[in-house]
């Protein structure tokens, strides 16, 4: 009798119910939500909320829900909209977080402390930063998703994997927000009223909490996340070569990175800091009509010519870092790391924008298509 008591009694123990359980049906799933600089130093915080109506026959119907608030913190703001709406405001299913770029500009750890301290929050929500207001990207229309939060989602995932950004969320950017002599970017997302789309626009750079304002465009951030270490499924590089064809089609390559190796080599004596960075890219050839390629000479001077035109993209990129002052790369954490008596000598947000940075790009094309 006592053994069989023993045994119910840890099996109480054992089966015991969920006490933080969160039943569906009485929140409100909150998938995207956007902050931006209100008035007075207030901030307004816009959610997109979608509802299922049930239908008593055929397919039921769902209605999104844009609401903005105005308030002093995004605590408080989430408040404020629970009060708008019925059953409760969720954020635990959060898919997008949208700053706004006037926001952003001045410290975007305000609108994420929360998200760190409440364990119900998504912190594997996409991050982006909008061009303009983040109202304005959320409450966006013309679309052909339902949702906002799967197209932005769609929009951010495609990016990633075609080389355009490194897929950063609110937990990623965490430790380089806290980590000294280490920024990090994030993805833009911008209105295109013309083509009735939501458009990525390329990498804001950040210096510290804030965004610099700087950006890295469309055109350049797959080489900058190259330079950076990273590549998608695919990264497609399109670069002129060529002046003599009379249809400019002609004078363009595109090319598509199989493998690269990356080296960064950090100098440190005394109080000088200098870095050079080595990328060999070995590509294929997936557009070229101007040639098939079925000479080593052509092909050794199409590389030749794609390793000066691509080290010099590496360069503009990189006096677009130091005028942001943003150590994407994290040398300042490596010299305190592995020099720390040099850098205790330096203040790096001064010494990172003006010194040496030296980039060498090595091209080698691999193949050059199927059929050639």
């Amino acid at each position: 009798m006592t053994k069989r008591l023993l045994i119910i009694l840890c099996a109480l123990v054992l089966l015991t119910g969920c006490w933080d359980e969160r039943q569906f049906k009485n929140v409100k799933l909150v998938l995207t939500m956007g902050f931006d600089e209100g008035e007075d130093g207030k901030i307004v915080e816009t959610v997109s909320i979608p509802t299922i109506n049930r239908a008593s026959e055929g397919q039921s119907q769902e209605r999104v829900q844009i609401l903005s608030t105005e308030a002093n913190t995004p605590l408080e703001a989430r408040d404020f909209t629970d009060q708008s709406i019925s059953e409760s405001f969720d954020p635990g299913k959060l898919r997008v977080l949208v700053i706004g770029e006037e926001l952003a500009k001045k410290n975007i750890y305000s609108v994420l402390d929360e998200f760190y301290r409440n364990p119900s929050n998504n912190l594997n929500a996409h991050l982006a930063i909008a061009k303009g207001k983040a109202s304005e990207v959320l409450s966006y229309q013309n679309i052909s998703d339902t949702r906002i939060s799967e197209y932005i989602s769609g929009l951010l995932e495609g990016a990633e994997a075609s080389s355009h950004t490194t897929g950063e969320n609110i937990q990623l950017i965490c430790a380089e927000l806290f980590e000294p002599g280490e920024d990090f970017s994030l993805p833009l997302l911008a209105v295109d009223e013309e083509k009735q789309s939501i458009k990525f626009s390329g990498m804001g750079l950040f210096h510290g909490n804030h965004y610099s304002g700087i950006d890295i465009p469309v055109g350049q951030a797959t080489m900058y996340l190259l330079l950076q270490g990273y590549k998608g499924k695919s990264a497609h590089l399109t670069k002129k070569v060529s002046d003599k064809f009379e249809d400019e089609r002609y004078n363009y390559v595109t090319v598509n990175v199989i493998k690269y190796k990356r080296k960064v080599d950090i100098k440190a004596e005394g109080d000088t800091v200098s870095t050079d960075i080595n990328l060999k890219l070995r590509v294929r050839v997936v557009e070229y009509p101007a040639d098939h390629l079925d000479k080593k000479s052509t092909i050794d001077e199409l590389d030749k010519k794609l390793s000066e035109t691509l080290t010099k993209d590496a360069e503009e990129i990189i006096g677009m870092m130091q005028e942001a002052n943003s150590d994407i790369w994290g040398i300042g954490r490596q010299v305190r790391a592995y020099h720390p008596k040099v850098y205790e000598k330096l203040d790096w947000k001064e010494t990172f924008p003006n010194m040496k940075i030296t980039p060498k790009v090595d091209v080698e094309i691999v193949q050059h298509g199927i059929i050639y």
